[in-house]
């Protein structure tokens, strides 16, 4: 393969790939991000790319690196069992259940509801419009490349674009103070904004969907005509990181854009409001466009959240079709494209702020885990692949992640409480007040499992 057409793919790919990660989520965080942090927007940006930019292209490369196709492929050295439950569940999570119904209920929120209001009715047309192109789009994985990688990314960066410059040449005002968004330490804008960054990171989803997009990526560098491993591999890794640093300069300047609206904004009790409720990141984004453009900037704005909606929702129904396709054969691609997009578009009658708030706990228990095996994988020579490092970091990691999923969830419904001896224990773990004392479990697993498997090849 001559070198013009390797670049010639990778790019494609890699414009593929950045419009899949790219959607609601990547908008509306930074934006917040921006607005809230203020002078500290550097440190939480810093924070944000780690867990929304880093960790994707870790996964990419770990799916290159270990050769699987898909996030089953990349944990079956923990168990056959467990790779199963964890593929499903991540692919449901990134798929019908959540990442696929935000796509549609910010695009409506942004773009049409600030415009035509919020009727049942003009969410069920916009949603049939929505789900019907995304659908269209999916049914077809072997156009992806095309459709989305020739077409509509290119049409999305050009569009985004005109926002960020006119962010440049008509900001609302200068960068201002840093501030906490609640006692949260998820919103600790102002006196954690590295830790607060790197936790607005997990809510992009995108380091679990780069190992569900990696059946899309693969299966479309074949249809370019690339068959070799060793290639795949390699354009693989490329167009990762093409995505990654489209991804991690659009976080950049959306989040300056929030930083230079404060002024846009009534701030009463430590909280940025508008029209009497406290704002979102799509509302951040909403006015600025405005500010900077009138009604031109409304509807660039919504352009741009449509494109960048649209083509996530498009990946995320073709990668979890194709995994369960794989999984259940007796059911087509087709079928399972259509049971994926009709359950989102029920969901995505819940509206935005439900659908962000209770995916929170399933976050925080699947990225912990989802971090852990794809830094197994790239370190998988250290213990020539043996399955007790696999399984005893993964066990120490879970059972953090667990936690703090379960903390979670209670605060959210008062149903259940933890109790405190449980509560002290892992406050107490490094890194445990801030929700990731996975991190040190891990840390731990991983080194036990490292002298079992020492021990255990000296007694073989």
């Amino acid at each position: 393969m001559n070198q013009k057409k390797s670049f010639l793919i990778f790019l494609i790919v890699g414009l593929m790939l950045f419009a899949l990660f790219f959607g609601a989520g990547n908008l509306i965080y930074p934006a917040l991000l921006g607005l809230y942090s203020g002078q500290n927007i550097w440190w939480a940006v810093l924070g944000f790319c780690l867990t929304a930019v880093t960790l994707p292209l870790l996964g990419v490369v770990a799916i290159a690196y270990t050769g699987a196709e898909d996030a089953q492929g990349i944990s079956s050295p923990v168990g056959r069992w467990y790779s199963i439950a964890f593929s499903v569940a991540l692919y449901l999570s990134i798929g019908p259940f959540f990442a696929i119904p935000r796509t549609g209920a910010t695009s409506y929120a942004i773009g049409i509801e600030p415009i035509f209001g919020s009727s049942f009715m003009g969410k069920l047309l916009y949603a049939l419009v929505f789900f019907g192109i995304s659908y269209w789009l999916a049914i077809r994985p072997s156009k992806m490349a095309d459709r989305i990688g020739k077409y509509l990314t290119p049409t999305l960066l050009v569009v985004l674009l005109v926002l960020v410059v006119a962010s440049f040449l008509h900001p609302a005002d200068g960068i201002g103070q840093a501030h906490n968004a609640s006692s949260a330490i998820s919103d600790a804008f102002g006196d954690h904004p590295l830790i607060a960054g790197l936790i607005q990171g997990y809510g992009t989803m995108d380091a679990l969907a780069s190992l569900a997009f990696s059946i899309v990526v693969i299966n479309s560098v074949k249809t370019l005509g690339i068959k070799k491993n060793t290639e795949i591999a390699s354009v693989s890794v490329k167009s990762g990181v093409v995505a990654i640093v489209l991804l991690a300069l659009v976080y950049i300047f959306v989040a300056r854009i929030g930083a230079t609206s404060q002024s846009l904004f009534d701030f009463k009790q430590g909280v940025f409001m508008s029209n009497g409720g406290a704002v979102d990141g799509g509302q951040v984004l909403s006015l600025a466009s405005r500010f900077y453009l009138g009604t031109i900037g409304q509807a660039v704005l919504a352009l741009v959240i449509f494109l960048a909606c649209l083509t996530t929702a498009t990946g995320l129904i073709t990668a979890c079709a194709e995994y369960f396709h794989k999984l259940l054969p007796r059911l087509s691609h087709q079928v399972w494209a259509t049971i994926f997009t009709l359950v989102a578009m029920v969901l995505y009658f819940g509206g935005l702020s439900e659908i962000i708030k209770w995916s929170i706990p399933v976050l925080y228990l699947l990225y912990p885990l989802t971090v852990a095996i794809i830094f197994l994988a790239l370190s998988q020579k250290w213990f020539g692949k043996d399955p007790i490092v696999y399984q005893i970091t993964i066990g120490f990691t879970a059972l953090a992640g667990l936690y703090d999923a379960l903390l979670t969830l209670s605060k959210m419904t008062g149903l259940f409480t933890l109790p405190n001896v449980v509560q002290s224990f892992f406050e107490a773990v490094p890194m445990g007040q801030f929700a990731m004392g996975w991190i040190s479990f891990s840390l731990c697993g991983f080194g036990i499992g490292m002298l079992c498997h020492v021990l255990k090849g000296k007694q073989n």
